[in-house]
């Protein structure tokens, strides 16, 4: 367990490997664990860093009202104390929309953005993943429960998730209710399109929780060097549900040598959770 000290806050982070750095954002449930097995598959290459954002997993809560501009203080400074020198920005979700927001904000200090599972528009999401809004599939179940079945069809018993839904049926109901009204007011469309920074977006297309319309803009306003890739066998979760495209993906594109090729659907099966394409 790695902390540090932020603003007089404990910031909990954990990484691994050495290299140029790449920093993992979470998402509205859960932790750093989530992007664990990323991580390992990079560490070869590349430094892999994942924080815990302020009431999540092991970094305490902050007492005042949380906001986007909350957390993206806390990665601006995070990245001042480490000293990372223009990290990459790797965010799901949550995650995604303060990568996004870090990168309008600070251009110069931050590298290329990939942003997976990320809304654009807060308003029709908040309806999505408030508990009257998922009643269609758990009538009864709290928000972090349809979280944590996510992970497990992600999963597919596969026992080194278990951490990662311990941290997600954990989560303190004030602060997820705080991430999800902050991020009801989030319009990441002007920001998008004035990024400078080189800007992949991963989707799955069985995705629950992200309206496919708010893909399907980014779609239609991707410019210079953004990119949108579509995973067709996953759903919220591809960095879980095609984890070694998902890392295949970030190889390229971190590369830099031009727009990353999807490639045809590999014959065999490489994971039991996964099928490449």
């Amino acid at each position: 367990m790695s902390a540090l000290v932020c603003n007089q806050r404990l910031i909990h982070y954990e990484t691994i490997g050495r290299g140029p750095p790449i920093l993992f954002l979470h998402s509205w449930l859960g932790s750093w664990r989530t992007w664990m097995p990323v991580m390992e598959a990079l560490a070869d290459s590349y430094r892999a860093l994942a924080l815990d954002f302020w009431g999540f997993g092991e970094s305490p809560a902050v007492p005042e009202p949380i906001g986007i501009d909350t957390y993206v203080e806390q990665v601006l400074g995070f990245v001042e104390e480490l000293g990372l020198v223009t990290p990459h920005l790797v965010g799901h979700g949550l995650g995604g929309v303060v990568a996004v927001c870090v990168a309008s904000r600070a251009a110069a200090r931050v590298g290329r953005v990939v942003i997976a599972g990320t809304p654009l528009m807060g308003a029709p999401l908040a309806q999505a993943i408030q508990p009257r809004g998922l009643r269609r599939w758990l009538p009864r179940d709290p928000v972090s429960a349809l979280w944590a079945r996510l992970v497990r069809e992600a999963a597919e018993g596969d026992s080194a998730f278990d951490e990662v839904i311990a941290d997600i049926e954990a989560t303190r109901p004030a602060t997820l209710e705080a991430s999800v009204a902050a991020v009801s007011q989030v319009d990441l469309r002007p920001a998008l399109e004035g990024l400078e920074q080189p800007l992949l977006a991963i989707y799955g297309a069985r995705d629950r929780i992200i309206p496919p319309e708010q893909r399907r803009w980014l779609e239609q306003h991707v410019h210079g060097q953004h990119q949108v890739l579509t995973f067709a066998q996953s759903g919220h979760f591809p960095f879980l549900d095609q984890s070694a495209q998902f890392v295949r993906v970030l190889r390229e594109f971190f590369a830099g040598n031009g727009p990353v090729e999807p490639k045809a659907m590999w014959k065999r099966r490489v994971r039991q959770r996964e099928y490449l394409r």
